[in-house]
């Protein structure tokens, strides 16, 4: 990771201007095309989730805003970032689990799985303290068309959350619903826009 220096950080005035208001963080929700991807799984049977989600970190290190972090009003730039998700239990209630991103897919998805597997028998809701993340969250059971995260209240907070919504047909078309949260401080619209467009390309390929 590296220290960014503000005095000659581009967003300097951004940072400045959001960093102080009660709530810094914006939220957007994109219906992305996710055809190729979901029919592919479909047929082989393998995990829709690690599938996109290993797209979906591929393309959030891809933009260096989604890997900068506010620490000790210092402006921190992370060189990777991984993912801490919700895992759904059978007693309907859920626990929290850590995955590294890998850029091998099956290294990714074996770790990932086995994250997952081990907190579906896990009572507890503690979570990582690490800042090179990002927060997901699922809902496959509804569609949205946006989201409100729940907030501690905490202004030292700075990581972005990304919450997946279920897949619906239209148009001939497999979309999924996919909500972003940024602190505005270090993310604008066109970055999550980028990461958007970026995400949709990586689910068209196969591999």
């Amino acid at each position: 990771m590296k220290r960014i220096d503000i005095n000659s950080w581009e967003r300097k005035t951004q940072y400045e201007f959001f960093k102080d208001f009660e709530d810094p963080f914006f939220s957007a929700t994109s219906n992305i095309d996710c055809t190729n991807l979901y029919l592919s799984v479909k047929k082989s049977g393998k995990s829709f989730f690690t599938a996109y989600m290993h797209k979906a970190l591929k393309a959030l290190n891809e933009i260096p805003e989604f890997c900068t972090r506010i620490v000790d009003d210092q402006i921190i730039q992370f060189g990777q970032i991984n993912g801490s998700t919700t895992v759904f239990k059978e007693d309907h209630t859920f626990s929290f689990c850590y995955f590294d991103y890998m850029e091998d897919f099956e290294s990714f998805s074996l770790a990932t799985t086995a994250s997952i597997n081990k907190a579906k028998h896990s009572n507890s809701l503690k979570t990582i303290q690490n800042l090179d993340l990002i927060y997901v969250s699922v809902i496959p059971w509804r569609s949205f068309t946006s989201l409100k995260h729940p907030r501690s209240g905490d202004k030292k907070d700075s990581v972005p959350r990304i919450v997946f919504g279920k897949v619906f047909e239209q148009n001939g078309k497999f979309m999924m619903p996919v909500t972003v949260d940024a602190h505005h401080s270090l993310v604008d619209g066109f970055h999550v826009s980028k990461f958007f467009n970026r995400f949709e390309e990586l689910l068209i390929i196969i591999r």
